[in-house]
């Protein structure tokens, strides 16, 4: 079972009996079932797994037990099953993994069918997978795995690898399967590629702040950016950048706001992501444009833009 995980997941699964466990539940569990528990890519969860024929009830039963007594996810591993009861589980939301037949995994949104991916769908890119198709402009991805971009952008491969799912439903063209893994390659400066990106990407301000003070934050973003990319003046009030994991603790949300007919003293944007690459506490260059598209119809802006991409992008 664990070199099929593996295969379907397309992550490191490692299986180790919890025979720790085995003391601490009731004696039908000991002869009735094998107990794993598993680690896919950082991802921790148990695995029961019938050693007799069990009835479905049974399963559901001390399977739910199980979950309620280790706080953690428990899926069920099964040699075969029913159309029957592959579609009582998944209605009823029980994990399981059927070997070289089906991976219903839930709590890690899969649902994975005869080695093919049945990917959830997408409706709106994640922030994540944004900033992973802009940092590859910048930088560049030549064929890397999802360890290797998870200890480059520090993040979990789990979450690498739900931003891989989102790039194969969009079929934009950067996910390729080499020795059994999924690999991202993007060429650094590749125009055409953020022609195919570009539709899809999101304004990454999440919420905009108007202060009366200015807060004096690192990061700049906006038109504040984009003047330290271009030869365009700042406004006369800086704008910064804060993401969206930072705004309760910066209390931000509880200072004072402009009101009507006051001078502003700096605008804050929370982001989703904020990618600093291209200058040190400075809002990239392609989600500065992102950002400020209300501004575009201002030639002196649209211009400016022009000159960033021409200069720190293409």
């Amino acid at each position: 079972m664990e070199n099929y995980l593996t295969e379907m997941l397309h992550m490191d699964t490692k299986l180790v009996e919890a025979t720790e466990l085995y003391d601490h539940l009731p004696l039908l569990f000991k002869g009735t079932y094998v107990i794993y528990k598993v680690n896919s890519g950082g991802v921790e969860w148990i695995a029961l797994q019938p050693q007799t024929n069990v009835r479905l009830s049974q399963i559901r039963k001390n399977r739910a037990f199980l979950e309620q007594k280790q706080q953690m996810n428990v899926a069920v591993f099964l040699e075969k099953a029913s159309l029957y009861s592959k579609d009582k589980m998944t209605e009823e939301g029980i994990p399981f993994v059927i070997r070289n037949d089906t991976v219903y995994l839930p709590f890690m949104g899969l649902l994975l069918g005869k080695k093919q991916r049945e990917l959830k769908p997408v409706h709106q890119i994640s922030f994540l997978t944004q900033r992973i198709l802009l940092q590859g402009l910048y930088e560049g991805y030549d064929h890397d795995t999802v360890s290797k971009l998870a200890e480059h952008l520090d993040v979990s491969k789990m979450a690498i690898s739900k931003s891989f799912d989102e790039m194969e439903y969009m079929d934009i063209g950067t996910i390729e399967i080499r020795n059994r893994r999924r690999t991202i390659t993007i060429r650094k400066g590749d125009k055409e590629a953020w022609e195919r990106f570009r539709p899809l990407m999101r304004n990454p301000v999440i919420k905009v702040f108007e202060l009366k003070e200015d807060v004096k934050l690192p990061v700049k973003a906006g038109i504040s950016a984009l003047s330290e990319y271009s030869m365009l003046a700042d406004n006369n009030y800086p704008t910064y950048a804060i993401e969206k994991k930072e705004i309760a603790s910066s209390g931000i949300r509880d200072m004072k706001q402009v009101g009507r007919g006051e001078d502003t003293g700096c605008r804050v944007f929370e982001l989703g992501y904020i990618i600093d690459k291209i200058k040190k506490d400075v809002q990239d260059p392609l989600s500065v444009m992102l950002s400020i598209r209300d501004e575009m119809d201002d030639e002196r802006v649209e211009a400016s833009v022009n000159e960033m991409l021409k200069e720190y992008v293409w």
